[in-house]
């Protein structure tokens, strides 16, 4: 661990809340409703990245669509469905005074808020995916959120429980980037600097 670690860049989804299986059968739902298999791989492909950036660039049924009219489709899917459940750690993560924290997430402000509440409050900075041009796994989000801040990403920590986000996050030369094994195996997550289980893991790396 760099000395000292001043920022703490946390993902949302998969990292704070409990919500990749409930956005998992979000995109079943939809997929359905077009009429287009979809397999757990491709599912897992949307995981940590902004929809309209998969549906631009990766390769699938919605080939020629318009990827911005397909991801407001899949957000009216979301409306009326709960919220999902904090992380366990999570209150206690984001209660820390010792450093400054910034939100890191490839989803937009309103779903930040409807999964925090008022613990949204707590950053100092957010990044969403209407703040950038290019989304995780490109290092924007990283660099963007370390600049706001005003310090050099190696003095920061990164959590993340998905490959895009750590490949963001390691492009972006944060100085120490952890992923979770809540939604993706170790292996997977193999581009990280340290892996750990959860949330409560990452308290115990900052308190060592």
């Amino acid at each position: 661990m760099p000395e000292p670690i001043a920022a703490l860049l946390l993902d949302l989804d998969g990292t704070l809340v409990d919500s990749e299986q409930y956005h998992r059968e979000v995109f079943r739902s939809w997929f359905a409703g077009r009429g287009w298999p979809v397999s757990e791989a491709t599912l897992a492909g949307f995981t940590g990245r902004r929809a309209d950036d998969v549906f631009a660039t990766e390769d699938g049924p919605w080939r020629g669509e318009d990827p911005a009219a397909m991801t407001a489709e899949l957000l009216d899917h979301m409306v009326d469905l709960p919220s999902p459940p904090l992380a366990a750690g999570a209150v206690d993560l984001l209660g820390l005074t010792s450093v400054r924290l910034a939100l890191v997430t490839s989803a937009n402000t309103e779903w930040a808020r409807t999964c925090l509440g008022d613990l949204l409050d707590r950053f100092e900075v957010i990044v969403t995916r209407d703040e950038v041009t290019r989304g995780k796994p490109d290092p924007e989000p990283y660099t963007l959120a370390a600049s706001i801040l005003g310090l050099p990403p190696e003095r920061c920590l990164a959590v993340e429980d998905a490959p895009a986000g750590v490949a963001s996050a390691v492009a972006a030369g944060v100085g120490v980037v952890i992923g979770i094994t809540t939604t993706f195996s170790a292996d997977q997550l193999a581009g990280a600097h340290r892996v750990v289980p959860g949330l409560d893991a990452v308290l115990g790396l900052l308190d060592a």
